[in-house]
């Protein structure tokens, strides 16, 4: 299960920084067909909190993603029914983690395969858990393609763990363009400046925003001094279907934009009907 400590140190993280979101239209349209690909994001999401070995729901584990020295923590396995191999990041746990969601000190990304253009930034409380295990990911990935070279590719994590979604997208879609990718960003904090999000949005596939009412964290570090932006298509879910939406731009005021919260909130461990760290590994 999710630490409850996590509120306390994002209440310190947080507290100097300016809650107030820009004021936008309301632009969000319905969309409940939604609901079933990111509820199964939600379900691998939380399977990485619980530390699944063999399977997480349809997805057989191949290989545990860990870093000792950062603290990075998640698995990568491919889906028989969905034929996909997924890449799947743990959210915060541990006092290491909680240091990275806070780190924003801005830094220059290098990975093996990427092409980064001039400018780009990330904090670095992302890009060292990420860089850690990179190479890695990218091998165990590789490996997996070449035994199933008809599957796509997919990503996805909540909290920290969607955060390391938003450049595991880019790493995967930079080291494999041929294969198409969907990832799934949950409950993520934006994590780097406008170039960074211009080149993510830049990526031949999908990435994806999965956002529950009532979390704040996805309004974090949007704000002066930090200017950080989102980037990919927003969805947004009270856990139901029927309130499921589509969101238009990265601020919009019918999503998290407008739900008037700011970092770790109680509607934070919900996503798409899960409660994550407590779905387990499967039926």
């Amino acid at each position: 299960m999710i630490s409850n400590s996590i509120s306390f140190i994002a209440v310190i993280a947080l507290s100097s920084q300016v809650a107030a979101a820009p004021t936008l239209q309301e632009r969000a349209t319905s969309d409940p067909t939604a609901f079933t690909f990111l509820q199964r994001a939600a379900k691998l999401s939380s399977a990485a909190y619980s530390g699944c070995l063999g399977t997480a729901f349809d997805v057989t584990i191949t290989k545990q993603i860990y870093n000792g020295f950062t603290d990075t923590n998640g698995y990568i396995g491919y889906s028989p029914t969905q034929k996909k191999i997924s890449v799947v990041m743990r959210g915060s746990t541990t006092p290491t983690d909680f240091m990275n969601d806070a780190d924003t000190a801005l830094v220059t990304p290098s990975l093996s395969g990427v092409n980064f253009p001039a400018g780009v930034q990330i904090m670095k409380g992302v890009n060292d858990p990420w860089t850690s295990v990179h190479d890695s990911v990218i091998s165990e990935v590789k490996s997996l393609l070449a035994k199933y070279p008809d599957y796509t590719l997919e990503s996805a994590g909540h909290s920290l763990g969607g955060a390391l979604t938003y450049i595991s997208y880019v790493a995967l879609a930079q080291n494999f363009p041929g294969v198409s990718i969907t990832s799934n960003a949950l409950a993520a904090f934006p994590i780097g400046n406008t170039a960074w999000a211009n080149f993510g949005s830049s990526q031949n596939g999908t990435l994806n925003r999965g956002n529950n009412a009532n979390d704040g964290v996805p309004n974090m570090y949007v704000q002066s001094p930090y200017n950080f932006q989102h980037y990919g298509i927003e969805y947004y879910s009270s856990g139901t279907a029927a309130t499921c939406v589509q969101c238009s731009g990265e601020r919009d005021t019918a999503c998290s934009a407008g739900n008037g919260q700011y970092g770790v909130t109680a509607g934070h461990i919900q996503s798409f009907g899960i409660t994550e760290g407590s779905a387990g590994c499967g039926p």
